[in-house]
């Protein structure tokens, strides 16, 4: 079983605390040099507006300043690792205000970003187009209300007008319905969501998302170079299950990881924006920083780091 040398991980001790953001850099520290979240948390609130969403380009691909649903999402999913803090929970708590305040109702959720994400730079998929009245993005219903109806749930206690509960139930039927899956973002925002929910309403979408993962994994390592949903995306760090995905699979992309690190000393992203060319090489240095440390947490998950 090939493993990430010791010496290739100080290399990436190094990498990771100069050259990515105070973001990554203190969860890579608080997962592998013992330090607290309170520097997670230093970095999270400059993310957090007053209005108690999430923006100021904590998703690199748009650099829009005000709160978006889906910035939002991105900054509960950090904090929900961190809820047994009680500073945390205060930053939970105007999360759940800002998504109670910008709830759809038609839509039964929310649209990812408002459409001034258009005056700042952002890839070509976060366009807010006027003919539509929102992004491409949004054509897929789950992506993000799905993940963010799971965090209202796990912190029900902080809601004062959302019925919860009516909304776990059209979010699990939403799903359920289909039988053809072509957002692999979608999926992942209802595995984010899985993994909030209690056994009574996770177990009505263990089925239809072993379905939705065996239509949308890519096994084919030839086209992991290109943007695709490899196995690991699928498999978060408290993941306890693998959606169905073959365990060769799972080993054959940990492989691949630790090649790319030991090639290139991090991992580069496989994708980039069309204009805004300038701001993307920003964008692209940070995303070295996000993707360098999932991998890193994935092979920590497996057993796939040397400790000698």
């Amino acid at each position: 079983m090939k493993k990430l040398p010791k010496t290739l991980l100080n290399q990436l001790n190094t990498y990771m605390n100069t050259e990515v953001r105070p973001l990554e850099r203190s969860i890579f520290n608080y997962y592998f040099n013992d330090s607290s979240g309170d520097d997670i948390l230093d970095s999270l609130e400059t993310f957090q507006n007053s209005d108690g969403g999430f923006g100021n380009g904590i998703e690199p691909d748009f650099k829009l300043i005000q709160s978006s649903p889906m910035a939002t999402s991105i900054g509960l999913r950090y904090l929900s690792k961190l809820d047994n803090n009680d500073r945390a929970q205060k930053m939970i708590a105007r999360a759940v205000e800002y998504l109670e305040t910008t709830f759809d109702s038609n839509r039964k959720g929310w649209y990812s970003v408002p459409s001034n994400v258009n005056e700042y730079p952002h890839a070509p998929w976060w366009e807010f187009k006027n003919d539509i009245n929102m992004t491409v993005i949004d054509y897929s219903w789950g992506n993000p209300s799905a993940e963010l109806i799971g965090y209202l749930y796990k912190y029900k206690e902080y809601l004062n007008n959302l019925d919860i509960y009516s909304l776990i139930s059209y979010a699990i039927t939403n799903l359920n319905e289909r039988t053809e899956f072509k957002s692999e973002h979608e999926i992942f925002c209802y595995i984010h969501m899985y993994n909030t929910l209690d056994k009574e309403f996770s177990s009505q979408l263990e089925d239809v998302l072993k379905l939705a993962v065996s239509q949308l994994v890519n096994i084919k390592e030839s086209e992991w170079v290109d943007y695709v949903p490899t196995p690991l995306k699928f498999i978060e760090m408290d993941s306890t299950g693998f959606w169905g995905i073959q365990r060769k699979f799972i080993d054959q992309n940990l492989d691949y990881l630790i090649d790319k690190l030991e090639e290139q000393g991090k991992i580069l992203p496989t994708w980039q924006w069309d204009k805004y060319l300038e701001e993307w090489e920003i964008s692209k240095v940070e995303w070295m920083g996000i993707l360098t440390l999932e991998a890193l947490l994935s092979l920590c998950k497996f057993n796939r780091i040397m400790t000698i």
